[in-house]
């Protein structure tokens, strides 16, 4: 995996046990910025197959080398209705449990073409927010990053990435 960056770690993101009522809106822009603009495929738009979402925060999202200890909190509702919303423009998608359980043993999606989605908690201050993502599209494909999304009037908008960024 390349990184880009100073190859600090990426702010941790906020530990509450209940997500802000707004987090859905920020993780869906960084869903939305990393599969249409940073999913490693070079300029344009790349479309897969399908779209394997995680179906709860993803403690690796933002930088492949976290240590993921656990399985993190179930998406809420809310929060799999915004991601749902921008993902389903592109193509057919569902919510998966065990990211490892759709992974073949040398790492492609076991839906050929098909993408992992994992989003991370946003650490959310004012109308400010530190979005992590990641996208797996097989073992030498993938990106984790976090994004800094802001709050513009009713919708969150991806201003750029901040932290490492790892690209496989």
């Amino acid at each position: 995996a390349g990184c880009g960056g100073d190859g600090a770690s990426a702010p941790a993101p906020a530990t509450t046990s209940a997500p802000r009522a707004d987090s859905a809106e920020g993780m869906a822009a960084a869903g939305k910025g990393l599969i249409t603009r940073d999913h490693t495929f070079g300029k344009g738009s790349h479309r897969f197959a399908e779209y394997l979402i995680q179906d709860h925060i993803d403690r690796g999202a933002g930088a492949p080398d976290t240590p993921a200890t656990g399985v993190g909190r179930p998406l809420t509702a809310g929060e799999r209705a915004a991601i749902a919303g921008v993902v389903a423009p592109f193509g057919p998608y569902r919510f998966i449990a065990d990211a490892g359980a759709w992974r073949t043993k040398d790492l492609q999606p076991t839906v050929p073409g098909a993408v992992i989605l994992g989003v991370g908690e946003p650490a959310i201050e004012g109308d400010s927010a530190l979005a992590p993502v990641s996208l797996w599209c097989g073992g030498l494909c993938g990106t984790w990053l976090s994004y800094r999304v802001v709050r513009a009037g009713d919708a969150w908008r991806v201003t750029g990435t901040e932290g490492p960024v790892a690209i496989s």
